[in-house]
């Protein structure tokens, strides 16, 4: 799945570079950078932790193509990076899972002068979050991320080179996760769903 996504992205990058010598398209590049703010929902089972994420930063490459009239297609590559902090205070135990996220989102979007309304898939091709136990041995969390997740949002292009971004994105589904302290203790599997918001600003060349 993540090798075919790969090869979707650059065939999109090829079309749009190819389209920007042909008559009636318009086609742009760019970098963005912003903040990233999860939300997370999960069901803990047996486990008397509790999670909260914490606001981290995304930067990327962004490319468009306007194919039709108001219609363009809009494909990224963004890099995400954000903590989740876990508490138990039975336990007495603490950590940060470390999230890093690599994510290509494929957005449909309707541009209507500097106004763009966007929306499409995103597919995840990194995820691996992993955290420290008490032995600090590091330990794979499980993705939070499905391998495809959706997203919508409006951004504006200002100035015909800068693009300020806003975005909400969700998987619409749980992912299994799992919570260790140490080797001695029984870990337990816990179920979250994470719902992202984003904003971007970027410069297009």
């Amino acid at each position: 799945m993540k090798r075919s996504v790969l090869i979707v992205l650059f065939a999109l990058m090829g079309l749009i570079a190819t389209a920007g010598g042909v008559p009636g398209f318009r086609t742009e590049f760019g970098i963005v950078a912003g903040v990233n703010q999860p939300f997370m929902r999960a069901d803990m089972g047996q486990s008397s932790a509790s999670l909260k994420a914490t606001t981290g930063f995304t930067a990327g490459l962004h490319m468009g193509l306007r194919i039709v009239g108001v219609l363009g297609i809009q494909p990224e590559i963004l890099y995400s990076y954000h903590k989740i902090g876990v508490t138990d205070e039975k336990q007495k135990f603490t950590t940060d899972i470390k999230c890093n996220t690599m994510q290509i989102p494929v957005l449909v979007s309707l541009r209507i002068a500097a106004v763009r309304i966007n929306v499409g898939p995103v597919f995840t091709v990194m995820d691996n979050p992993t955290y420290l136990d008490k032995d600090s041995e590091k330990v794979l969390f499980g993705r939070i991320y499905p391998t495809v997740s959706y997203a919508a949002g409006v951004s504006a292009c200002l100035f015909g080179r800068l693009l300020i971004d806003g975005r909400i994105s969700s998987g619409l589904k749980s992912m299994e996760n799992f919570l260790s302290y140490s080797a001695k203790q029984e870990g337990h599997t816990i179920k979250t769903t994470t719902f992202n918001a984003q904003l971007k600003v970027g410069v297009l060349f």
